[in-house]
C-alpha cells in the first residue's frame, strides 16, 4: 500500500508540478506580506513560567514592591569623592533625566538627589523626614558638610547608597513590565552616560532593561553572522558539486521554509526573541538539509538513467517515506519544548512544530519539482561522471573512507565502536551531572566578559554589591496588622539569617528604619538603638515612620493598609547556584526557625532572583521531562516509520547518547541550561536523528532490491554509497555554522560551535553506531527474506 501509495504521489507531483510550485509561491508571497510586521523583541512577561508559584507572587506584588526590571547605576570618581558640585550635579541629573524614559516607574526611582530618600529627625513637631539632597545639590561649604552629615549618621545610606570610601554612589530604578521598550532604554540610557560621563566620573548602568537592551542592540551583529553562514554555505556547495545550481536551489528551500516559518510567527503576533534568535535558524536548516538528500539522490539516479523525470519519480518514491518519518520525528523534537510552560517556548514550539511540517512541502516536494525543470549542462555531466570514475577507482579521501568502512564495521570495528561509545558515555555522564541550571557564570552569560555591561557589572559588584534583589512577602490577614511587635522581630530575625548564611552582601525592610527610630526618638543615645520593648510603642512608632513620609517614599518596603511588607535580599550574582542557595535558605527558615503570628505567612519569591528561581526551577523540571518526551517521539515515529521497534531503538540510542555528550560539553564550558539552551538542544535532536534515517531506510532499499542479500552485505552497500553523502551534507552544516563562532554575542558564538560538535557527533553516530547496532539488533526488514 506504501508503494503505491508514493507512486501515486510522484505521479501527481509531476503532473501537477506547475500548478503545485503556483501554489507554494502565492503562499510565500503572503508570509512574506506579514514579515513586514516583525519584531524582534523582548517581552519580559513571555520568559516567565506562567504556573509556578514564585512568578505568581511577583505578578501579584510587583506593583507594590517592584518587579524584575530593576536597574542599577552606579556613578563613581577616580579622584576625590562624590562630595563635589561636579559629580553630585551628575547624580541629579542622572536621576532626573530617568523620569523621562518610558516605561519607568517614577515612585522607585531612588538616589540620594530623589525626593524619595529621606533624612528622619526629631523635631518639637514629632518626626520629621526630610530629604537628603532635594530639590537642589549643596551650594555652600556649610551645605556639603550637612549633606555628608546625613549620610553618614545613616547606615541606610552610608554603604548603601554612597559607598564606605565615598567614591561611588548608586541609583535605582525599576521598570513596569508590560511598558518597556527595551530598545528605546538602551538608547536612552546610553544617552545619559555620555552626557554624564567624563575624565573623572564613570557611569556604570547593569539590570534586566539594561541586559535586554544590550543584546536586542546586537541583533545587526548576529544578522551579519547569520549572513556570513549563508554565504559559506553555498560557497561549500560550489566546491562539493561544482554547479551554480546547487548554490541557489539547496539554500532556496531554506529561504522559502523561513519565509513561511517567521512569517506564521508574525500573523500570530508572535514577537522574534533576540534570545531565542538562533532557532529560526536552525528550522530552516532542517529544509535545507531534506533537500540536499534529495539532490544527492537525484544525480545519482540521473547518471543512471538520464532522464530528468524518470530520477525525480525515483527519489520522490525512494525518500518520501523516511524524509517524512525525519520530518516527523523534527517537528516533534520542537513541540515537546512546549511541555515547559514559559509562553516564549510555547509560541517557539507551535511556530517551530508548523515551520518543521512545512518541510514536507518545501524539501521533499519543492524540490523535487525544481530539480525536474534545472537542465544539466554538459560540464557539470563530465564533473559527475569524473566523480562516477574516482569512486570505481576508489580515489579521494572520502571514496577511500566508504570502502574502508563497512568491512571494518562488520569485522572487529564493531567491537572497537561499542567500547568507545561505552567510554564516551562514561565520560558523558560523569559532566552532565555537572551542568549548571541557570546562569553558570557571573554577569551576563550572553555577553562576553570583556563586554562593556559585564565590566560594569564587575565594577559595581566589587564595590556595592546590590544588583540581584531577591523579593520576600510577610503578608497578615488584616489591616495594620505590621504593627505587631513580633512581625518586626521576625523581620530582624529572617534578615540576620539570610544575611548569614545564604551568601546575602546587603538586605533592606522596615525594620531598620524602626530600630534606628528609638535611637532618634532619645536624643540619638547609642543605647536605645533596637526595636521598641512593647507592642504600643511599636505601632505607634511604625504609624509615625509611615506618616512621617510622602506618599509612596516607603511602597517599596510596605502597603498603604500596613498588611504586607517587602524584605529585600541583594546577591553579587545570579548564577544557578546561587539562586538555589537563597531560595533553599529561606525555605530552610521559614519550615525550622520561624516565629510569625498565626495570622501571618511568607509569600516568595520576587525581584531578579526570584523570577529567575522560577524560570530555573521549570527548565530543570520539564528538561528531562521534555528530553524522554522528545526521545520517545523519535522511538514510536521511527518504529512507525519503518515499522520495526527495534529500528525505533537503533535510531534512538545514538541520540540519547549524543544528548549527554552536548551536556557535558555545556558542563565543561560553563553554558548553563536555561530557556535559551533548552530549546536548542531539542533541536539538535531533531538535526541528528536524519542522518541515521536515511541510512536505515538506504539499508532497507538495498535489501529491498536484492532480497537476498544478508544484513552484513546491505550494510556494506549503504556504507559505500551513503556515508560519503552524509560526510558531505555534515560538513556543508557544521563548517557553515563555525562561522558563528565569529559573534560579538558570545551566546551565538557558543551554540554556533555547539551545534557544529552535535552535528559532527550524529554524523559519526550515523555512519559508525546505527551499523553496528544494526548487526547487534538487526531488524526484522533486513533479517528475513524479502518478497
Amino acid at each position: 500500500m506504501n508503494e503505491r501509495f508514493v507512486k501515486r504521489l510522484a505521479d501527481g507531483i509531476i503532473r501537477w508540478r506547475m500548478p503545485v510550485v503556483g501554489a507554494i509561491l502565492l503562499i510565500t508571497a503572503l508570509f512574506a506580506f506579514c514579515l513586514r510586521d516583525l519584531k524582534v523583541t523582548t517581552n519580559f512577561n513571555e520568559l516567565l513560567p506562567t504556573t509556578h508559584p514564585f512568578v505568581k507572587v511577583h505578578n501579584a506584588f510587583r506593583k507594590t514592591f517592584g518587579g524584575a526590571n530593576f536597574l542599577v547605576i552606579m556613578l563613581s570618581v577616580k579622584k576625590g569623592d562624590i562630595f563635589n558640585a561636579t559629580t553630585l550635579s551628575k547624580i541629579k541629573k542622572i536621576t532626573d533625566d530617568l523620569e523621562t524614559i518610558p516605561g519607568i516607574d517614577r515612585y522607585k526611582i531612588l538616589s540620594i538627589a530623589s525626593r524619595k530618600i529621606k533624612s528622619p529627625k526629631i523635631t518639637s513637631w514629632g518626626m520629621e523626614a526630610t530629604p537628603v539632597m532635594w530639590p537642589k545639590i549643596p551650594g555652600t561649604d556649610e551645605e556639603m558638610t550637612v549633606l555628608k552629615e546625613k549620610i553618614y549618621s545613616n547606615e541606610n545610606l552610608y554603604g548603601f547608597y554612597v559607598s564606605l570610601d565615598s567614591k561611588k554612589s548608586l541609583i535605582f530604578a525599576d521598570f513596569f513590565a508590560e511598558e518597556v521598550d527595551y530598545d528605546v532604554v538602551y538608547k536612552k540610557l546610553e544617552e545619559i552616560r555620555t552626557s554624564t560621563e567624563d575624565d573623572n566620573n564613570i557611569v556604570s548602568i547593569v539590570g534586566t532593561p539594561m541586559h535586554f537592551g544590550v543584546v536586542s542592540s546586537m541583533v545587526s551583529t548576529m544578522n551579519y553572522i547569520m549572513g556570513g553562514t549563508a554565504v559559506v554555505i553555498p560557497i561549500l556547495l560550489f566546491l562539493f558539486y561544482r554547479s551554480v545550481w546547487a548554490m541557489v536551489m539547496v539554500p532556496l528551500t531554506a529561504v522559502v521554509s523561513g519565509i513561511w516559518g517567521i512569517g506564521l510567527m508574525t500573523f500570530m503576533g508572535y514577537n522574534l526573541d533576540p534570545l531565542i534568535f538562533v532557532m529560526p535558524f536552525l528550522i530552516a536548516l532542517m529544509a535545507f538539509r531534506h533537500s540536499q538528500q534529495l539532490y544527492n539522490r537525484y544525480y545519482e539516479h540521473y547518471m543512471r538513467t538520464r532522464n530528468r523525470i524518470e530520477s525525480v519519480r525515483i527519489i520522490i518514491e525512494e525518500m518520501f517515506w523516511p524524509g517524512l518519518t525525519s520530518i516527523i520525528t523534527d517537528a516533534f523534537g520542537i513541540a515537546v519544548v512546549g511541555l515547559a510552560p514559559i509562553p516564549l517556548l510555547r509560541n517557539m514550539a507551535l511556530v517551530g512544530a508548523f515551520w518543521s511540517v512545512v518541510t514536507v512541502i518545501i524539501g521533499l516536494i519543492l524540490t523535487p519539482i525544481l530539480l525536474s525543470y534545472i537542465p544539466v549542462s554538459e560540464k557539470f555531466l563530465r564533473h559527475l561522471e569524473r566523480e562516477q570514475e574516482k569512486e570505481h577507482a576508489h580515489r579521494g579521501i572520502a571514496n577511500r573512507f566508504s570502502d574502508w568502512l563497512g568491512p571494518w564495521l562488520i569485522g572487529r570495528g564493531r567491537y572497537w565502536v561499542i567500547i568507545t561509545v561505552l567510554v564516551v558515555l562514561g565520560f558523558s555522564y560523569y559532566w552532565s551531572e555537572k551542568l549548571i541550571v541557570g546562569d553558570a557564570q557571573v554577569g551576563s552569560n550572553l555577553l562576553y566578559p570583556g563586554s562593556r555591561y559585564n565590566q560594569d557589572s564587575v565594577r559595581i559588584n566589587k564595590n556595592l554589591p546590590l544588583i540581584n534583589p531577591l523579593y520576600i512577602i510577610i503578608k497578615g490577614d488584616r489591616s495594620r496588622s505590621l504593627t505587631d511587635r513580633r512581625v518586626l522581630v521576625e523581620l530582624k530575625n529572617f534578615t540576620a539569617y539570610m544575611l548569614q548564611h545564604s551568601g546575602a552582601a546587603g538586605a533592606q525592610n522596615i525594620a531598620d528604619p524602626m530600630i534606628s527610630m528609638r535611637q532618634k526618638l532619645h536624643e540619638d543615645d547609642p543605647k536605645w538603638m533596637g526595636l521598641p520593648d512593647n507592642q504600643q510603642e511599636a505601632a505607634r512608632n511604625l504609624v509615625s515612620l509611615i506618616f512621617s513620609m510622602e506618599p509612596g517614599d516607603m511602597s517599596k518596603f510596605i502597603d498603604i493598609p500596613m498588611s504586607q511588607t517587602n524584605v529585600v535580599l541583594f546577591y553579587t550574582d545570579k548564577t544557578g547556584p546561587t539562586i538555589q542557595k537563597a531560595i533553599k535558605t529561606a525555605r530552610e527558615y521559614i519550615t525550622g526557625f520561624s516565629d510569625l503570628p498565626d495570622d501571618f505567612h511568607y509569600k516568595f519569591a520576587g525581584g531578579v532572583i526570584g523570577t529567575e528561581a522560577a524560570i530555573n526551577e521549570t527548565v530543570a523540571d520539564k528538561q528531562l521531562q521534555t528530553l524522554l518526551t522528545a526521545l520517545l517521539g523519535v522511538f514510536i515515529f521511527c518504529g512507525i516509520g519503518f515499522r520495526s521497534l527495534r529500528a525505533g531503538l537503533i535510531l534512538t540510542i545514538p541520540l540519547a547518547i549524543s544528548n549527554f555528550m552536548a551536556f557535558a560539553y555545556m558542563a565543561i564550558n560553563q553554558i548553563g541550561l536555561s530557556i535559551s539552551t533548552l530549546p536548542v538542544s531539542a533541536v539538535g535532536i531533531g538535526l541528528g536523528v536524519d542522518y541515521g534515517i536515511y541510512f536505515m531506510a538506504r539499508m532497507k532499499e538495498e535489501k529491498r532490491k536484492e532480497p537476498g542479500i544478508t544484513v552484513q552485505t546491505a550494510i556494506l552497500r549503504s556504507s559505500r554509497t551513503y556515508a560519503k553523502s552524509v560526510i558531505f551534507i555534515a560538513s556543508t552544516l557544521i563548517l557553515g555554522l563555525l562561522v558563528w563562532a565569529l559573534s560579538g554575542l558570545k551566546f551565538q558564538a557558543q551554540m554556533g560551535v555547539m551545534l557544529a560538535i552535535i552535528l559532527f557527533l550524529n554524523c559519526l553516530g550515523a555512519v559508525f553506531l546505527v551499523p553496528t547496532l544494526t548487526l547487534i539488533l538487526t531488524p526484522g526488514f533486513l533479517s528475513k527474506p524479502g518478497r
